[in-house]
């Protein structure tokens, strides 16, 4: 990690000599020098950073090494600070700071000497001292593995399930005791759960349990709640009802304590459900919402997994408890094979036995844990040959050598996880110290993440290779952070992810295992990278022991939302000059006044040398407000961005997601240095001053935008003609709403790749829907992927408008017809639905929703031949004539469909060879619909059939709800599909 910072402070003294050379006057000399020593220093610094678990005398050389780097950084950034401050001013107050300017250069130069020094008798030090002759390796001989180790991605670690699987058997038949699909008379359990320490793979087995075919089929409901360290009482119940009854999203997100209970209780006290409480930490989680789980022998049943088996025998003594075993060595060795030795070789090459030795030697050390040998196999897969195998093996016995306080198994782990981190390439270990920001079980979404390492310096365009943007070059570091299993990461195969798949990406999220996070959590302390607080549950859980904000670079600071008012920030007398990067991020929804912390707004001007900041989930207590009374209680508060927000200029960061302020103050045009705006927030007023932002290149704009166009109140909140041209670097927009924004704007900003747009038809000129869209297709023709929202208020409908609706179908049929639109969204009186054309088969759409609308039949065929159609969604239809046919060969790839509120859609045909890609139906509230096709036979690709809020009719032909089999007379139609969801539960509630 020193070798990186000395990289950061290095990218940063180029970046500013050469965009703030004006800055620099008089001193960019002496910084070239430092620039230069500091280079020679970093010549030094990565085998040191590899070795530094050698000795003490190592790790304080390192130490000093990034305490230097960090040093050199702050000097010249406070510099290029005071005197970009000082030139802002008017021309008399310009003249006056002239002189102290100069004391100021002379003081920068006295600065830069001492540091270079230190900086030369550090570098001498390691020279005169032999460790460089010490870190040193012979890598001379080539194997022939080396096309065999070619690494991969493993971007889920059930795929590779080893020695467990009589467990999954065993616990699955557990849980099916006394249910009403078992007919045997022996003990039955209400609580099942999978206790042991970290590592021992209890997620898992879990998840594997969970996903089981028998158990797909044999409850109700299934819910999965991941519980963690930091519960919120709301959230768990909110989570489980969300999966349980779906259709009633609305309802449970605005449902209080007492009724999430009562819910929750019903459904259960009726219903056959497994609810899987998974990472269990304390019993106080399970005190504080078991009311909502009835006492009864039979019927539901509770999967738990815990650290602690006392939380288990807590929640139900009589329950089923089970410990996981160890792996044995055999089985240890094919975990290994089978993570890092992925393609077919010759078993029987010499070579290869070398290395079957080697690593049967190597999984000794991992004591049989799961996830020591997974993390292992990371390791292992980036080595290329065998002495590589064998250097590895020599540093596990020189780790392990050390001695420590824990158990065997804990303390192998550890080791074998710090065995990982202290080989990874310097590059890679900022990447993994900075997810120590994020909460734990979070999944992180990537975008952001990549956005944030850009910001921070950790990715930097030294590191691109050919035409590779800066995300590219984000996403192939997370992409060897996985191939290494250190995270886990998620490919974009999910219905919501089709735009990251159009534009090459691999990761929609990521997340961290708990001893993962540990690890981060801890080096990142070590090195004063990032520290992570949070304050849960009348208290502050600081993830290190303290809340020292002194020396460490980088806090976030996590609420809930009832404890943001007890957040005090660095007292005044605290030195936060060096502060880099500040996030306060707010989760739950509970009430609370919706200020920024205690005496946060008036410090934002202390924080100088901020490149990131996020404050994020800051909204007003009352989410049923309507948009006008949010108003009012905002202006009540006073909810509003401080104005020194401008005093930050060194801001590559900000986001504001989920926050609502009334107005933004126009000091934001200052932040010219300003790579990321986020603002996916509340209502709030935005000055015309985002064109200044010269170095943007992503820009988020309020989801509401639109909505404040609606209806009978125009609030005045949005700047109207926001202007954006001038924004050349600028690489993804979303939500730009016209008029809101000038469509003639984006055809300026030629580096725009993602582009997410609304076009609203409300109380506007008959002419406007169709000629603006028009406009906005014919603008955006350059993006690479677009998303586009038509909305039709149905509420302002008139005859003059209603004879627009040939319009509007043409309109839809151009989007048909566009060759970089992604994503379309079409709610609306939309009578006259577009006819299929020649030039549709170019269309690259691959996501369609339309919404509260009246269709012919004939609509499929135009929709069943869209040559690219990955994702189609359709709510709040009328079908014209009550069926719907899907014929053969067509919507050839598809592979998601739902049907939602299909109020008169009564039969549903499914021709041989239709859908020959799905992966997932869903089907919700088609009341009239009669039965599931029978043509989903032959759609072997199904992977999952999720059906809610059905008649009970159609639901017992599916899966009899009495009878003493497990299914019903059209059971055989969706058999051969893995996972079937049937939720019955609406009429509970009624």
């Amino acid at each position: 990690m020193a070798e990186a910072a000395v990289s950061f402070a290095v990218e940063t003294i180029g970046n500013l000599l050469i965009e703030e050379a004006r800055f620099l006057d008089g001193v960019s000399d002496q910084v070239e020098q430092l620039q230069l020593t500091l280079k020679r220093m970093q010549s030094f610094l990565k085998d040191a950073d590899e070795m530094q678990h050698e000795g003490e005398m190592l790790k304080e050389w390192i130490s000093q090494a990034r305490d230097l780097a960090y040093e050199a950084d702050d000097l010249i950034e406070s510099y290029a600070f005071k005197v970009a401050s000082r030139r802002r001013k008017g021309i008399i107050k310009r003249c006056v700071c002239v002189l102290n300017e100069c004391y100021t250069r002379h003081d920068i130069g006295a600065g830069i000497r001492k540091l270079k020094t230190k900086v030369s008798d550090l570098t001498k030090s390691f020279q005169d001292s032999g460790i460089r002759a010490v870190v040193e390796r012979q890598r001379d001989d080539a194997s022939s593995l080396n096309q065999q180790l070619r690494r991969t991605y493993s971007h889920v670690i059930e795929d590779d399930f080893v020695g467990l699987e009589g467990d999954v058997e065993m616990l699955v038949k557990h849980l099916l005791r006394g249910s009403d699909h078992d007919h045997e008379i022996d003990q039955h359990f209400r609580v099942v759960s999978i206790c042991g320490m970290g590592g021992l793979g209890k997620t898992t087995l879990a998840r594997k349990v969970y996903n089981h075919p028998k158990v797909r089929r044999c409850f109700d409901g299934l819910a999965w709640v991941c519980v963690s360290q930091k519960w919120q009482k709301e959230d768990i119940l909110q989570r489980i009802l969300l999966s349980l009854i779906p259709e009633k999203r609305k309802e449970i997100l605005e449902w209080r304590d007492e009724e999430l209970v009562r819910q929750l209780f019903q459904i259960l006290q009726n219903k056959n459900c497994l609810v899987v409480l998974d990472d269990m930490w304390s019993a106080d989680a399970w005190d504080c919402i078991k009311q909502a789980f009835p006492i009864r022998k039979n019927g539901y049943k509770i999967l738990v997994t815990s650290r602690n088996k006392d939380v288990a025998l807590h929640i139900d003594p009589n329950g089923f408890h089970h410990q996981p075993r160890l792996l044995s060595d055999s089985e240890s060795w094919e975990l290994l094979q089978r993570k890092a030795l992925r393609h077919k070789f010759d078993t029987e090459h010499e070579d290869f036995k070398k290395l079957e030795n080697l690593g049967k030697e190597m999984v000794k050390a991992c004591g049989g844990l799961p996830l020591a040998v997974i993390v292992l196999s990371g390791t292992l897969a980036t080595k290329k040959d065998l002495n590589e195998w064998a250097t590895v093996n020599r540093n596990i016995k020189a780790h392990l050598g050390k001695g420590n306080n824990l158990t065997k198994e804990e303390g192998n782990l550890h080791k074998i996880l710090a065995l990982s981190y202290n080989d990874f390439p310097y590059k890679l270990k900022p990447c993994f110290l900075y997810l120590s920001r994020y909460e734990e079980d979070s999944d992180i979404e990537t975008e952001a993440l990549y956005q944030l390492w850009i910001a921070e310096g950790i990715i930097s365009t030294k590191d691109q290779i050919g035409e590779e943007s800066m995300m590219d070059v984000a996403e192939r570091y997370l992409g060897e952070l996985v191939t290494r299993c250190m995270v886990q990461g998620k490919a974009p195969d999910d219905d919501d992810d089709v735009m990251l798949s159009s534009i090459g990406r691999s990761f929609a999220s990521c997340r961290l295992h708990d001893l993962m996070r540990d690890l981060s959590l801890l080096k990142a302390k070590e090195e004063n990278f990032l520290l992570s607080i949070s304050y849960y549950h009348d208290g502050i859980l600081d993830e290190h022991g303290n809340n020292d904000h002194s020396q460490v670079y980088r806090l976030a600071v996590h609420f809930s939302a009832e404890d943001v008012r007890k957040y005090v920030p660095p007292a005044e007398k605290r030195n936060t000059r060096h502060l880099r990067s500040l996030a306060l991020l707010i989760s739950g929804n509970e009430d609370y006044e919706g200020h920024l912390p205690k005496k946060m707004k008036s410090q934002f001007n202390r924080f100088k040398m901020l490149r990131a900041l996020a404050i994020e989930g800051l909204s007003p207590a009352d989410p049923k407000a309507p948009i006008l009374k949010s108003v009012f209680l905002l202006v009540a508060d006073h909810l509003r961005l401080p104005k020194a927000i401008g005093e930050l200029i060194h801001l590559r960061y900000l986001s504001l997601r989920g926050s609502v302020f009334l107005c933004l103050p126009s000091s934001l045009g200052n932040l010219q240095n300003l790579q990321t705006l986020d603002l996916r927030a509340g209502v709030c007023r935005i000055p015309n001053v985002l064109w200044k932002m010269r170095q943007l290149r992503h820009l988020y704009l309020p989801a509401n935008y639109s909505d404040c166009m609606v209806g009978k109140f125009n609030l005045n909140l949005c700047c109207k003609n926001l202007r954006l041209k001038g924004l050349d670097k600028l690489e993804i927009l979303e939500n730009f709403c016209p008029p809101t924004c000038s469509s003639q704007d984006i055809s300026t900003l030629k580096n725009l790749r993602v582009l997410s747009a609304v076009v609203f038809m409300g109380n506007f000129d008959d002419e406007y829907f169709p000629v603006e869209m028009h406009r906005l297709m014919a603008n955006a023709d350059h993006v690479h992927c677009t998303s586009l929202n038509l909305v039709f208020n149905k509420g302002v409908l008139t005859p003059a408008v209603a004879l627009t609706k040939k319009k509007l179908s043409d309109a839809v049929g151009q989007c048909f017809s566009s060759r970089n639109l992604q994503v379309l969204k079409v709610s609306g009186p939309l009578a006259n639905f577009p006819k299929y054309e020649a030039q549709y088969r170019y269309a690259s759409l691959l996501k369609l929703k339309l919404t509260r609308m009246e269709i012919e039949e004939y609509s499929m065929e135009t929709l069943e031949r869209l040559p690219n159609l990955r994702s189609l969604h359709l709510q709040d239809l009328y079908i014209l004539g009550k069926e719907m046919r899907c014929k053969a060969t067509g919507f050839g790839q598809l592979r998601f469909l739902r049907f939602e509120c299909l109020w008169n859609l009564e039969k549903w045909n499914v021709d041989e060879g239709a859908m020959p890609n799905l992966s997932v139906l869903t089907i919700v509230y088609c009341t009239k619909l009669e039965m599931v096709p029978n043509g989903l036979r032959f759609v072997k690709t199904l992977k999952e059939l999720s059906i809610a809020a059905m008649p009970k009719e159609f639901t017992d032909r599916i899966q009899a709800a009495n009878g003493h089999e497990d299914q019903g007379q059209d059971f055989d139609k969706v058999s051969h599909i893995p996972t079937i969801i049937v939720r019955n539960v609406s009429n509970i509630l009624s």
